[in-house]
């Protein structure tokens, strides 16, 4: 069984490596729905270990020049509400449901994270606070699609037996 989820973890942060590249920049930061999308099923397939997935992808994506530090607190907590969630709805058959948690983490818990913490020591905090209500509506627009595209492929997944 936890050979089976580290595979799962390195085809998920292969997944979300080779996606890296369709990231857009949004002020300071670059919004990544492929991010969005792994976090959605890592975290109904293998529970905690999306942590560790949304982590990964996070360095990878540093160390390529492909994100910004940024890339922590836009997918950490993200992954971490869709593992509760898909624990909570597996209970009633519904963990299919779970990807749809996600922008709770990004933007709940994720988005202050980047505004109050990550943001001042950059010494990009001016920057970002003058552009608070686009950078949300872009890490919005990035969560929600990734999300809903993760929510259709755990619903076929759901359809097919496999989860």
């Amino acid at each position: 069984m936890r050979i089976r989820k580290l595979a799962y973890v390195a085809v998920f942060t292969g997944l979300g490596l080779a996606l890296a590249p369709l990231s857009f920049p949004v002020g300071p930061t670059r919004a990544f729905p492929g991010q969005h999308f792994v976090n959605g099923l890592a975290g109904v397939l293998v529970g905690p270990w999306a942590l560790v997935v949304a982590f990964l992808i996070s360095a990878l994506r540093n160390m390529l020049g492909l994100g910004t530090l940024f890339a922590f607190p836009g997918s950490l907590p993200g992954a971490f509400v869709v593992w509760l969630a898909g624990a909570v709805l597996r209970r009633f058959g519904k963990a299919h449901y779970a990807p749809l948690f996600e922008p709770l983490g990004t933007l709940g818990l994720g988005f202050p994270m980047a505004a109050y913490v990550v943001a001042p020591l950059l010494g990009v905090g001016e920057r970002f606070a003058a552009g608070f209500i686009p950078l949300l509506a872009g890490w919005a627009a990035s969560t929600f699609s990734g999300s809903v595209a993760a929510f259709a492929v755990a619903s076929a997944l759901r359809r097919l037996g496999r989860l």
